[in-house]
């Protein structure tokens, strides 16, 4: 890809989201103009399936510039993460499914991607790869499927399956593990005092199954691991991004952040410089999610990048692999 090109597509990279049921012909433009990747969909975007369905039609078709369609995301994870859920099945917390066979997470997964692709979601931020209260209780809680490495691992290949077989795109999450700390990251930076070898003996197992089961996507978390890279959270970090995500894990897959206005960054950097240091660290996909202040945002990034601040052979990859994806989903359906 040419610069030019670069700078035309940069939009690509990048996950936002609006407050409401309903588009504004303002929001269209913007999403249209720059060539915008996706959407991230919320309870206050939906009132009823049938409703979301319309609203998720439309976005398709006058937010592409180029005919590309726009992600479609949420997160629905089942329990306390299910964004959307009048006339819809509840899907309980996936704790509930680590004490019991693969076979019911696989099941219950297929429904969960029956359900969203009937209404347009094309990617599901699910499932969680994190162990839970192997320590302690943990910020993770009843979201993962236990505390047990080999399970977890197997629960969770068994949803990237269920998903990925009902079509839609799966991401691993929150990667290298937020299981060892009761700390939120929506409110602070948790801190992780592991090792490498220490995280790999369990933390890490879920996540190397995800990617052994093809999984197209993997969130990383917005933690230290001050053992292994004492300055940047995994989400800003390119040890944990190139070093060991893609070189020493060997995914190919689109790597995404969690969402970029969380507490645990923004306390210690600004919108834009976490924007800035997930790109430098070689993330694919940058969620923000906040209607007010994001477009702000998106503009100061792409300024930094027509002034050549950014890697653009790397912009340029990251572009390459999220149409890649968006081809897969295609093939799916």
């Amino acid at each position: 890809m040419s610069r030019s090109d670069v700078v035309r597509d940069f939009g690509q990279l990048f996950i936002l989201a609006f407050d409401g049921p309903v588009l504004s012909q303002e929001l269209i433009e913007f999403f249209r103009t720059f060539r915008i990747g996706g959407l991230i969909l919320f309870a206050d975007n939906f009132e009823d399936p049938q409703q979301f369905a319309r609203l998720v039609k439309d976005i398709q078709k006058n937010c592409s510039a180029d005919g590309t369609p726009l992600f479609i995301t949420t997160d629905h994870e089942g329990g306390k993460r299910q964004e959307f859920q009048r006339g819809l099945t509840r899907i309980p917390p996936m704790q509930t499914f680590g004490s019991g066979p693969a076979s019911e997470t696989l099941a219950v997964h297929r429904l969960i991607a029956n359900e969203l692709s009937t209404m347009g979601i094309n990617l599901n931020f699910a499932p969680v790869a994190d162990l839970s209260g192997s320590e302690h209780s943990g910020s993770i809680g009843d979201r993962s499927f236990g505390s047990d490495a080999l399970v977890v691992a197997e629960h969770v290949a068994a949803a990237i399956r269920g998903l990925q077989e009902g079509g839609l795109l799966a991401c691993a999450k929150h990667f290298p593990g937020h299981g060892a700390t009761q700390r939120n990251s929506h409110v602070e930076l948790p801190v992780i005092d592991k090792s490498l070898e220490e995280l790999e003996r369990a933390h890490l197992l879920p996540f190397r199954r995800a990617i052994d089961s093809g999984v197209d996507c993997i969130m990383t978390a917005h933690i230290l691991y001050p053992q292994l890279d004492a300055a940047l959270p995994a989400s800003l970090s390119p040890y944990w991004t190139r070093a060991v995500l893609r070189k020493a894990l060997g995914f190919e897959g689109l790597i995404v952040t969690d969402a970029l206005e969380m507490k645990a960054l923004t306390n210690h950097w600004s919108s834009f410089d976490c924007g800035m240091k997930a790109l430098q660290a070689g993330a694919d996909l940058l969620i923000y999610y906040r209607e007010k202040g994001q477009f702000q945002t998106f503009y100061e990034l792409r300024c930094a990048v027509e002034r050549g601040e950014l890697d653009h052979a790397a912009l340029a990859a990251s572009i390459g692999r999220v149409r890649v994806r968006k081809k897969t989903y295609d093939k799916r359906n």
